[in-house]
C-alpha cells in the first residue's frame, strides 16, 4: 500500500487528492491463438484504490504513509495508549451481521441508532440515557460509525424501529413450510408510574399488585426463535391477544397449513373459529375447571392418567392425557406445606389469645379465614371456635377430589392421528418452556424489559422489539458460548477487556487492534466471527445531553 497525491485543474480551480492505493499484480490476458510452449505467464500491477485520504488533517496522513513504507516513528519508545473499549460492540456487531440483524435494519443512521439501542440491551440494559453513559467508553464510532449523539436521538431510534417493526420482522422470518409449528404465549411486565398510553391495572403476573402494566404476546419458530412481538394494554385477556396473531401468521408471513400451539386457556372458540378459517391446526391445553367437567361427565377417569401420554376422541377433537409423577408429588408436599404453615400460624395465635385476655376470638377467626381463601382451601378446611381457641376441620372427601388431578393435564388438538401421534402432540405443547425461558430472559434476566419507564405506546414498542431483538443475539451468543462452559454474562466480561490502542498523535484519534489477547479473552474470540478493523473516526465523542447533578448526591471537590 501507498498514499498517491493527485492535483488536477478544472475550469480555473485546482483539485488536489489523497488516495490510499494498492498494487497488486494480476496476470495479464492473453492473445487469441495457443500459446508457445514453455512460456511464461505474463502479470502487471494494477493499483486499487482503498479509501480516499482527502478530508484527513496532514499529520495523519503523514502517519499512515509512514506504516505503508514500514518506517515506524523515530524517536523515544512510544507509550501505550490504551483507547475505548472495543470487544463488546465489536463482537455483537460481528453477530449480528451472521444472524441477519444488520442487512434487516439497514444502513442509515436511525438504523445504526437502533442497533446500538439492541448491544446496549444485550450487554448494559436500562434506559436511554443509562445507554449514552455506557457509550463513552466504548468505539461507537469505530463500529458503527456513528458521530455523537444523546439520549434523544435514541428516543427517535424507537420511534423509527416501532414504524418499521413489520419489515424487520418479515426480513428476519425464515420462509415457512406447511406443517410448520408456531408457538405462542403472553406475558406482562409492570410499569414506573403511570402515564404510560398502554398502562392499564390486569393479571399481573410479575407480583406487582398496585402498579399498571402492558402484556406482551410472543409468537416463536418450533425451535424457540422469536419472530415477533406484539404489545395490548394491560387488562388485554389472553384470548384477544390470540386473534391478532393468527392475522399476523396468515397475512404478514404468508403462512398455509401450519400448527400453533398455545398455553392453556389461550386458543377458546373464537380463536378456534379463525384457525379453522385461515387452514391452521392447534394444539392447547384444558383448564382444570374444563377437565373437571369431562370427568363429571365421564368422558375422562382418572385411570386412564398416567406417564405415557394417551389419546382419546371426543366431538370430533383429540384429547392427550398424561400425568407427570414429580409435578405430582411436588403439588402435594405444597399442599401440605401450606397446610402446615396455616396450623403453625392458629397455634402462635390461639397462644396469644391465652397469654393476653383482651384479644379477640373474632379477630383471629377472620385471619384464619382470609389464610383459607388465599390458598384456596375454604372447601377442604373448616374453622371451628371453641373456648378462646380456632382450630381447623379437614375434609377428606374434599382433600382426596383436591389431589385428584396433581400433575395430571389434558392436551387437545384437531391434528388427525396421521399428522401426529399422542408423544408428537405432547412434544409440540412442551416446546412452550422454550418461551417461558426467553421470557425470563426478557423480564428479569439478560436483557430485562421491565420495569418500563416509557409513556408513548410507540415507544413502549420500540422497546418491546429492542428487547426481541436483542433475545435473538443472546440466544445466538448463548449456543457459542455454552459447550465452553460460560454464560452469556460470562462473554460479555471477557470482551469488556479487549481494548483498542492508540496510534500516533492523542490528538489523531486513530486505533489499531491488539496484537495477542489473554486467554480467557482468545477462548471467547475464537467462537466470534472475526472483528473487524475499527473505523476510521475523526467525530465527535458521545456526550449526554443531560448534565445535572442527581438528586441527593453531592458532587466531589474540584
Amino acid at each position: 500500500m501507498f498514499i498517491k497525491r493527485n492535483r488536477s485543474r478544472q475550469g480555473g480551480k485546482t483539485y488536489h487528492s489523497v488516495l490510499l492505493v494498492e498494487g497488486v499484480r494480476e496476470p495479464v490476458i492473453r492473445p487469441p491463438g495457443r500459446p508457445a510452449k514453455d512460456a511464461p505467464v505474463r502479470t502487471r500491477v494494477v493499483h486499487h484504490t482503498l479509501a480516499n485520504l482527502s478530508r484527513l488533517p496532514e499529520p495523519l496522513v503523514a502517519l499512515i504513509e509512514q506504516y505503508c513504507q514500514g518506517k515506524l516513528p523515530t524517536g523515544e519508545a512510544p507509550q501505550v495508549r490504551m483507547g475505548p473499549c472495543y470487544g463488546v460492540l465489536a463482537g455483537l456487531h460481528a453477530l449480528a451481521g451472521e444472524v441477519g440483524l444488520i442487512a434487516a435494519l439497514g444502513s442509515d443512521r436511525l438504523a445504526k441508532l437502533a442497533l446500538f439501542l439492541i448491544y446496549a440491551r444485550v450487554a448494559r440494559q436500562g434506559s436511554r440515557l443509562a445507554a449514552v453513559r455506557w457509550a463513552e467508553d466504548h468505539a461507537v464510532a469505530e463500529v458503527l460509525g456513528l458521530e455523537t449523539f444523546d439520549e434523544d436521538d435514541l428516543y427517535a431510534a424507537l420511534d423509527w424501529l416501532q414504524v418499521h417493526q413489520e419489515r424487520i420482522e418479515q426480513a428476519l422470518a425464515p420462509k415457512i413450510e406447511p406443517g410448520a409449528v408456531f408457538l405462542y404465549d403472553v406475558t406482562s411486565s409492570y410499569f414506573e408510574g403511570q402515564c404510560n398510553e398502554l398502562a392499564a391495572h390486569g393479571y399481573n403476573r410479575d407480583g406487582k399488585r398496585y402498579k399498571k402494566q402492558v402484556v406482551a404476546g410472543l409468537l416463536a419458530a418450533a425451535s424457540g426463535e422469536p419472530l415477533s412481538i406484539q404489545l395490548y394494554p394491560g387488562n388485554t385477556s389472553d384470548p384477544k391477544t390470540f386473534l391478532p396473531t393468527v392475522e399476523k401468521l396468515r397475512l404478514r408471513f404468508d403462512a398455509k397449513d401450519i400448527v400453533v400451539v398455545g398455553d392453556r386457556g389461550m386458543i377458546k372458540r373464537l380463536g378456534k373459529e379463525a384457525l379453522g378459517e385461515a387452514g391452521f391446526r392447534y394444539v392447547t391445553a384444558l383448564t382444570n375447571p374444563q377437565i373437571r367437567k369431562l370427568l363429571g361427565k365421564k368422558v375422562l377417569t382418572p385411570e386412564l392418567f398416567d406417564e405415557e401420554p394417551l389419546a382419546l376422541e371426543h366431538e370430533g377433537r383429540r384429547l392427550i392425557l398424561r400425568c407427570n409423577p414429580a409435578t405430582r408429588d411436588r403439588e402435594r408436599q405444597r399442599r401440605l406445606d401450606q397446610c402446615r404453615r396455616i396450623e403453625q400460624r392458629l397455634a402462635a395465635g390461639n397462644t396469644r389469645l391465652m397469654e393476653k385476655p383482651r384479644a379477640k376470638v373474632e379477630t383471629l377467626r377472620k385471619q384464619a379465614q382470609g389464610w383459607l381463601e388465599h390458598y384456596g382451601f375454604a372447601s377442604w378446611l373448616q374453622l371451628q371456635v371453641s373456648d378462646r381457641a380456632v382450630t381447623l376441620l379437614k375434609d377428606p372427601a374434599v382433600e382426596t377430589q383436591l389431589a385428584l388431578l396433581d400433575g395430571c393435564y389434558v392436551l387437545e388438538t384437531d391434528l388427525p392421528a396421521a399428522a401426529a401421534d399422542a408423544r408428537t402432540v405432547h412434544a409440540r405443547y412442551m416446546n412452550l418452556t422454550d418461551i417461558e425461558r426467553d421470557f425470563r430472559t426478557m423480564k428479569t434476566g439478560q436483557l430485562e424489559l421491565r420495569p418500563i419507564f416509557l409513556r408513548n405506546a410507540e415507544r413502549t414498542e420500540g422497546h418491546a422489539l429492542v428487547t426481541m431483538l436483542a433475545l435473538k443475539l443472546v440466544r445466538e451468543l448463548d449456543r457459542r458460548v455454552a459447550p465452553l462452559g460460560l454464560t452469556v454474562t460470562d462473554a460479555i466480561a471477557r470482551l469488556h477487556g479487549v481494548r483498542l490502542i492508540g496510534l500516533g498523535e492523542p490528538t489523531l484519534a486513530v486505533w489499531r487492534l491488539p496484537d495477542s489477547y489473554v486467554d480467557a479473552q482468545q477462548e471467547i474470540l475464537r467462537v466470534l466471527p472475526t472483528l473487524r478493523v475499527p473505523k476510521l473516526s475523526l467525530k465527535k465523542p458521545v456526550k449526554r445531553r443531560l448534565t445535572q447533578p442527581r438528586r441527593g448526591r453531592v458532587s466531589p471537590p474540584k
